[in-house]
């Protein structure tokens, strides 16, 4: 991960999923409040900024800012739920606009589990769409999923499925189910454990490595990142230094992560790999510390394999 800045651009979505960390509020963003932030993180020397939400093809101002990023000489992306740019001709004036890098989220190639989880049952063949319209393009194309307990068991069927069907994305990304917001105190029965978890993540990031796939894990103790630590979003900006900025539409505003750390448990204290660990987010209210199980690997190949050129 490269010091990268993520700005909410709008807290409206077209889908309502059981889990989301950032659900909507209505508010919107001043397109010249995100021109501002935009050269805020220029002026930190950041190398890129991600328009999120909410959604935020929902935008109105959105190719303008796109374009007003790219001429800053910032990477722009984007993280879409993949519904809006199913319209090729939007998708079009996105590119248009500089758009060169998309961030697509999925949570289960299932369209069963995928309706479940976004409320919508159109989700997964928008997601199709988008990512079929993506491939005429000079783009960059990631996945992200949020892993939770509907889709935690088959994790490595879908980025097997990913991987076979749209060859041209190339980096997938996971992360550990947010808890702290009220989404998902509405529906409890999203949250996963990391038992449940645990082989069929390791299964889906063998599959990847295997078709020579990149991929990152955040909110993942190290202890079920089985050879795959150097993969850990966190445990790479620790080695790395890296920092990340966000402006949340809500009461936390502007935030600056440098610390990446989070809970740690007794058995932490005997863990190897625990300087290098961000340890298990929201410990001992949604997840168990009882999970957490110390390791004795050296980490010194973790940290030469993450600061390897």
């Amino acid at each position: 991960m490269a010091n990268l800045g993520y700005i909410q651009v709008i807290r409206r979505c077209s889908q309502e999923c059981r889990f989301c960390s950032n659900p909507a509020n209505d508010r919107v963003l001043p397109l010249s409040r995100a021109k501002r932030l935009a050269d805020r993180y220029l002026g930190r020397g950041y190398e890129g900024v991600i328009l999120t939400g909410g959604e935020p093809t929902l935008y109105d101002g959105l190719p303008e800012l796109i374009s007003y990023v790219a001429g800053l000489g910032l990477g722009c992306r984007i993280i879409t739920n993949g519904q809006k740019t199913a319209d090729r001709a939007y998708l079009d004036s996105l590119v248009l606009a500089g758009l060169r890098h998309v961030n697509v989220s999925i949570h289960s190639h299932r369209k069963a589990v995928q309706s479940f989880l976004t409320g919508n049952p159109d989700s997964l063949a928008n997601i199709v769409r988008t990512l079929v319209h993506l491939r005429a393009h000079p783009m960059t194309v990631h996945v992200c999923q949020t892993i939770c307990r509907q889709n935690g068991g088959h994790l490595h069927e879908t980025a097997a499925w990913l991987a076979r069907r749209f060859p041209h994305v190339r980096h997938f990304s996971w992360t550990y189910l947010d808890t702290f917001l009220d989404r998902v105190k509405e529906h409890p029965e999203v949250v996963p454990t990391l038992r449940q978890t645990e082989k069929p993540l390791l299964a889906a990031m063998r599959t990847l490595d295997s078709v020579r796939r990149t991929f990152r894990v955040e909110k993942v103790p190290l202890c079920y990142m089985g050879g795959f630590c150097h993969c850990s979003t966190e445990t790479r900006a620790i080695v790395k230094g890296q920092e990340r900025g966000v402006h949340f539409l809500d009461g936390r505003r502007s935030h600056r992560e440098v610390h990446w750390r989070y809970a740690k448990a007794r058995a932490c204290r005997r863990c190897s790999l625990d300087p290098i660990c961000a340890g298990l987010w929201d410990l001992g209210r949604s997840y168990d510390p009882a999970e957490l199980r110390p390791r004795k690997d050296d980490p010194q190949p973790i940290i030469d394999r993450i600061k390897a050129p």
